[in-house]
């Protein structure tokens, strides 16, 4: 067998060889039996060859007749003309000498107990009558004979006088030995041919003449083939289709080996003749070979048996002794030997005992998954071997020899029973599934079947049914029931009329029950049909309630699912025909259904762009690695969802749970809600893009808040300087920025800054550099030193493109000076009180952020400014510098410098105010494009 292993065609053609070869030897043996001789009656082997041809009356009562209606002639009559003698008080009587010595001894006025057998009823009793009551007369000794059980009525033996309970002595003139042999002798002279029968009939003796019969094909003959056909079926499978595992070779082969015996269950042993031999053979080979395979697929099925495989001789030796018992049998002759026979039977015995002695040394090596399979098997082999026995029981004396064939059907258990726990235990890699669709047509059948049978067997017992209708008339007006029956001809017609109303009624009654039944058996395998209105009706429901994405893709697959009898469906939408925004499924594993959408849905949307004139697609037309993707995961059909040609989704459906096609009206459904969808999809879109927008707007007026309150949100009260400052972001939030640093009574540090950009980014940066700034000015830095720390760490901080441009002022009140510095920013605006005159103070300097520390530092330089009472600071970042009139123009720094000539002896809040009010008439409600901050510091007295 291992040379198999790796050749599984070489294999596969022996196994059709081998199954060619019996089928072939099967179907000749078939047409053989099918047209050979019948004498169309039952006989079987006489049961003792003491005849009794003479009636006797009772003289005791009966001891106890062993069975039925016929009990009572018994008693009536003790002894019949036509029963054999069988025992003589308990002791067994072959011949006329048994019967003599057990007379010997009796005395004439004792009881004896006479076992009889009567064949017309085929039925034995126990009678007890006194000894000289029964003459040597009565009783005579016959050749070998056969009774008849049954005449087929009409047929040949019918038509020639042949009776049940006829006793056959000789056929053709011929003796017999028994049943078989003269079976053998009848159906030599084949159909058409009239032969003679020497029949015993009582006290009589007759010579019939039969014409016999061509057999056909009977019952059981056709019951037989399908038998050994299922056994051949499953052989044929299990080697063709797993050829590589040899549990599967094994068992196969054990199938086929015991389908022949079974296809052969009518061939006539006794038949001399090539064929006959040859099926003889072809037989004892089948059955010795099958048993020996039987028992090495044991160490291989249900599971492999590790312990006996060690040891290769333990699997050969069933077939030495199959070869050897063959040999002998074929020297001695098939079929014609009672020795071969005897040797054949003692063989197949000594093969079961070897297998029962080496499964109980090795029982407890026995895996429990061994165990537990093998159960299953065993208890379909106990069943198939009971029910036969059972049925052999009931029926061995009602069925001729050409239906047993019919006591064979308990067989059928062994084929179904191990197809349908391979199947369901998954062995030999075998996986048998019925689609559901299939098992709904058989069910569907069957009930159709079922019920029809019902109603005609209850249409035709309806005419038998005695209807004992009284007199009923009206007669002025009242219903009168007479004491008499009705006449012939108005009984007739009542029970017409009743017996028609009887039949619409079962038939209306069949009707319902057919329809309630189909319903049931509909919701059973999920075929119930649906309104296409309605479904559109509620998909378009959901579709207007669910609002968000995700719960428009919940809403679409959940309903589908419901309303198609879907086994998983799932919906995919696309943003800008390119990304999956969301994907929801049904009848998927959460992780799983998401690991799928990651991996196809750029394929996915690439095949619909591809196609865009396709309303629908089959898996099986899309590329191989995309097709066995969509297959592994159970999808079959994808649907797209398309808003003005723009593809925004895609529905992938699975099977429908009745495992049924989908049909043109499921297509059309489902075009209809993807058309449906797609505005439902578009909306979706909106409806998020409006709920992110309400979102960020939200988030951005937090982040506003939260930078103003990180801004000065009071002015520190430092004598001899008024301070008022205020930031305006162009957004919800910006990057420019102002502080006051104040360690002292008398001192504090002035900071604006501008962060490179606008929006949420700047803003981001711009509190990285307050924080950084706070933290370096605790250390009493200059505002030089402040901004070479603060650069060497926003350096590493920012991005390459983004920079931050500052200028600090260190207030000495007690000083009246202050200590200037600029990083790259726009200059300081100086009111100088005494000369009356704006000077612009810009120190050398880079940018936070864009250079190396030693460049920075270089770079940077510092300014010591005296003033006086009245002199005006002016701190702004380029949004008030770079203002927009609307029409091209900015807002520049002469206006800045024309306010503090004209407003500086005003406080310091209202020359703010006054720069804020300018620059909202410049820009004339044209849309701020930067932050604007001021910062305003005035000397005081």
């Amino acid at each position: 067998m291992a040379y198999f292993d790796n050749r599984p065609q070489h294999f596969r053609l022996v196994a059709v060889l081998y199954a060619g070869a019996l089928l072939v030897l099967a179907g000749m043996n078939f047409v053989r039996n099918a047209s050979r001789a019948t004498d169309e009656n039952l006989f079987r082997t006489s049961p003792s060859r003491l005849y009794v041809i003479r009636s006797l009356a009772t003289v005791l009562p009966a001891a106890g007749l062993q069975a039925g209606p016929q009990a009572a002639v018994a008693r009536a009559d003790s002894v019949r003309a036509g029963d054999f003698l069988i025992a003589c008080n308990r002791r067994e009587i072959e011949d006329a000498a048994d019967w003599q010595q057990a007379r010997q001894g009796v005395a004439p006025d004792s009881v004896i107990a006479l076992k009889l057998f009567r064949p017309a009823q085929g039925e034995g009793f126990t009678i007890r009558l006194a000894a000289a009551a029964l003459p040597d007369s009565c009783v005579l000794e016959l050749p070998p004979s056969i009774y008849i059980v049954g005449v087929e009525k009409g047929g040949a033996s019918d038509r020639a006088g042949l009776l049940p309970g006829d006793v056959i002595l000789r056929i053709n003139q011929q003796s017999f030995r028994d049943a078989v042999d003269a079976d053998r002798i009848m159906r030599r002279a084949g159909s058409g041919q009239t032969i003679d029968y020497e029949v015993r009939r009582g006290p009589r003796s007759l010579t019939l003449h039969v014409t016999l019969a061509r057999l056909g094909v009977s019952l059981g003959m056709v019951i037989s083939l399908l038998i050994g056909l299922a056994f051949l079926g499953l052989g044929l499978f299990l080697t063709l289709h797993r050829p590589r595992i040899r549990a599967a070779r094994l068992v196969g082969l054990v199938f086929m080996a015991f389908s022949f015996p079974v296809l052969l269950t009518h061939q006539q042993g006794a038949e001399a003749g090539l064929l006959s031999q040859i099926l003889f053979a072809a037989i004892i080979a089948n059955i010795l070979f099958g048993t020996a395979t039987g028992i090495h697929s044991s160490f291989y099925f249900p599971k492999e048996r590790p312990e006996l495989l060690q040891n290769p001789w333990l699997g050969r030796v069933p077939y030495v002794l199959a070869a050897a018992a063959f040999a002998v049998i074929g020297g001695l002759g098939f079929a014609q030997s009672a020795l071969a026979r005897l040797l054949f039977l003692a063989t197949l015995g000594l093969m079961l005992l070897y297998y029962v002695v080496v499964f109980l040394i090795h029982r407890r090596q026995c895996g429990v998954e061994y165990k537990r399979l093998s159960r299953s098997f065993k208890a379909i082999a106990a069943a198939a071997v009971v029910g036969m026995l059972v049925l052999n029981l009931l029926l061995v004396r009602k069925v001729d020899q050409a239906n047993t064939g019919v006591l064979l059907l308990p067989l059928l258990l062994l084929p179904g029973g191990y197809l349908y726990f391979i199947g369901r235990h998954r062995l030999l890699d075998v996986n048998l599934r019925v689609r559901r669709n299939t098992q709904y047509t058989i069910v569907s059948a069957v009930w159709t079947v079922l019920l029809l049978l019902l109603m005609v067997t209850a249409l035709a017992w309806l005419p038998k049914l005695k209807l004992n209708l009284p007199d009923i008339r009206f007669n002025r007006g009242y219903l009168e029931i007479g004491a008499l029956p009705m006449s012939p001809d108005q009984h007739q017609f009542a029970e017409k009329i009743i017996l028609m109303a009887l039949a619409m009624a079962l038939i209306f009654v069949f009707q319902k029950l057919g329809r309630a039944g189909q319903n049931w058996i509909a919701r059973l395998f999920h075929r119930e049909s649906y309104d296409y209105r309605v479904a559109t009706s509620e998909l378009a429901e959901v579709m207007a309630t669910k609002l968000s994405m995700v719960d428009l893709a919940r809403g679409i697959v959940k309903k589908l699912a419901e309303l198609m009898h879907l086994e998983r469906v799932g919906v995919m939408f696309f943003q800008n025909q390119k990304v999956c925004c969301c994907q929801e499924a049904y009848g998927f594993d959460g992780e799983e259904w998401q690991a799928f959408c990651i991996a196809t849905d750029q394929q996915i949307v690439q095949v619909l762009e591809k196609f865009r004139s396709e309303s629908r697609f089959t898996v099986d037309y899309l590329p191989d690695d995309l097709k066995d993707n969509f297959y592994h995961h159970g999808f079959r059909h994808l649907i797209p969802i398309r808003f003005k040609e723009k593809l925004v989704g895609t529905l992938l459906l699975g099977e429908k749970l009745s495992e049924a096609a989908y049909t043109h009206e499921d297509f059309a459904i489902l075009t209809a809600v993807a058309k449906q969808a797609s505005v439902a999809v578009e909306n979706a879109f909106l409806y998020e893009e409006l709920a992110e927008q309400e979102r960020l707007k939200h988030e951005l007026a937090i982040a506003r808040r939260i930078q103003l309150a990180s801004l000065p949100q009071t002015t520190p009260a430092i004598a001899g300087l008024e301070i008022a400052g205020v930031s305006i972001p162009a957004h919800e939030v910006g990057g420019d920025y102002f502080d006051y640093l104040n360690g002292k009574p008398h001192k504090i540090t002035v900071i604006v800054g501008d962060v490179s950009g606008k929006g949420t980014s700047a803003a981001l940066y711009m509190s990285k550099v307050q924080g950084i700034l706070r933290s370096l000015h605790d250390f009493g830095l200059s505002p030089r030193d402040l901004f070479i720390r603060a650069n060497h760490l926003l350096r590493q901080a920012l991005e390459r493109k983004s920079f931050v441009t500052s200028i600090g002022a260190d207030f000495d009140t007690q000083a009246r000076r202050l200590v200037l510095a600029r990083a790259g920013h726009l200059p300081l605006f100086h009111y100088c009180a005494p000369a009356q005159a704006v000077v612009k103070v810009t120190p050398r300097g880079l940018g936070l952020g864009l250079d190396e520390e030693f460049i920075f530092a270089a770079e940077l330089e510092e300014k010591t400014i005296p003033y006086a009472a009245g002199d005006v600071f002016l701190f702004v970042t380029d949004g008030v510098t770079e203002a927009d009139d609307g029409h091209g123009g900015e807002f520049g720094e002469e206006p800045l410098i024309d306010i503090l000539l004209r407003h500086h002896h005003r406080p310091a809040a209202q020359i703010r105010d006054q720069l804020i009010t300018a620059l909202r008439g410049f820009s004339n409600n044209t849309e701020q494009r930067d932050d604007q901050t001021i910062v305003v510091v005035k000397a005081t007295p």
